[in-house]
């Protein structure tokens, strides 16, 4: 192990790891590092270093809601060869609450061994903002037990710090930087034509494209963008000059909001193309490459792989100046709003900048 540092940055997750584990141990991940995807899956990007390189360093080791059973036993038989990194500790129903004793009994198995576990802090509430008080008791039994705490930014540092009853100064905080997403830019055109042919739309080419992807659902806001711009663009008259994407799978349990969906943009279809499907990973180039802007509309968020990837395609991006956003207000391809006439403002000025769209 190395000795300890006191500054808590690092450059990727292994250097994190290598102050509490020996080399040669194996770190079990939660959930699954989906492998298939190796260019959008946020997982497998974290551990690239480790999954991709013949290393003696550590061994990734995913496993899924059944295999917390075997816990205690992966942690008696390995004892001071093993640790335990999560990612995404919530739930969303009766049913995944249900199965939080036994994991929180699985955890305090590895404490119990001192084993160590790290927690990726990707959100300080759910996103459907519901079971608040018993998340934040969950958070803190989680930050009590865990070795380190990574987070991505130092900007999100102060706010976990609080909703965890966690010093600044521990020991515990590990920042490591959101793992870039490769970026195979395609020519505008052929992009939007790609997408026109493969899903029997009509994206213009001479508009500018206003891009909202990722898992379709409430948190984000979709459906309060569409109804502000769908009154915005017929007060301005705007004609066919702002062309509107929204794309991405319906997550479960939101297909009421996806139908709200359909039916507000059907009241000025011209100005609307919906996708809402999974994409492969070879069409993603040519989601983004068709796109302009992306734009973010949520209320609350803490973390955000929609903005890296839109980062790593030279996107311009329209976001609320809140979370992991507002690190990045300096940033020269990023603009900021705090409220929807900030938004609509920003909307006007890249209308009267494009009256024709410039592309790379």
């Amino acid at each position: 192990m190395n000795p300890s540092t006191t500054n808590a940055h690092y450059t990727n997750i292994t250097q994190c790891y290598e102050e509490i584990l020996d080399h040669g141990a194996v770190v079990l991940v939660f959930p699954p590092i989906r492998k298939k995807f190796p260019k959008t899956d946020y997982l497998y990007l974290l551990y690239a270093d480790l999954l991709e390189k013949d290393s003696s360093q550590y061994m990734v080791k995913s496993i899924n809601a059944i295999q917390h059973i075997l816990l205690p036993f992966y942690a008696m038989r390995n004892r001071k060869k093993i640790a335990l990194h999560y990612h995404w500790l919530e739930f969303q129903d009766l049913k995944s609450l249900l199965a939080f004793p036994y994991k929180l009994f699985w955890f305090s198995t590895f404490t119990l061994f001192k084993i160590p576990i790290i927690w990726t802090v990707h959100n300080l509430e759910p996103h459907d903002r519901k079971w608040l008080i018993f998340h934040q008791w969950l958070h803190r039994k989680m930050a009590q037990r865990a070795h380190r705490l990574h987070i991505h930014d130092e900007s999100l540092l102060s706010d976990t710090s609080h909703y965890l009853n966690v010093s600044l100064h521990s020991k515990k905080w590990c920042i490591v930087p959101h793992p870039n997403f490769p970026s195979e830019p395609k020519d505008r055109s052929l992009s939007i034509n790609k997408l026109n042919k493969r899903y029997s739309v009509n994206i213009p080419v001479d508009a500018t494209t206003i891009l909202l992807f990722g898992n379709i659902s409430a948190y984000k806001g979709i459906l309060e963008f569409l109804e502000g711009m769908l009154g915005y663009l017929n007060r301005k008259n705007s004609g066919h000059d702002i062309h509107i994407i929204i794309a991405g799978p319906v997550k479960k349990g939101q297909s009421g909001y996806h139908q709200r969906i359909k039916t507000t943009i059907s009241a000025s279809p011209e100005y609307f193309t919906y996708l809402p499907y999974f994409f492969p990973e070879d069409e993603y180039p040519y989601l983004l490459s068709a796109s302009d802007y992306c734009l973010f509309n949520y209320k609350s968020i803490h973390t955000s792989g929609g903005l890296m990837m839109a980062l790593s395609y030279h996107r311009k991006v329209i976001a609320p100046n809140i979370g992991i956003f507002s690190s990045k207000r300096d940033h020269s391809d990023v603009q900021l709003f705090n409220n929807e006439d900030e938004l609509h403002q920003i909307i006007n000025q890249l209308r009267n900048r494009h009256s024709k769209p410039g592309h790379e």
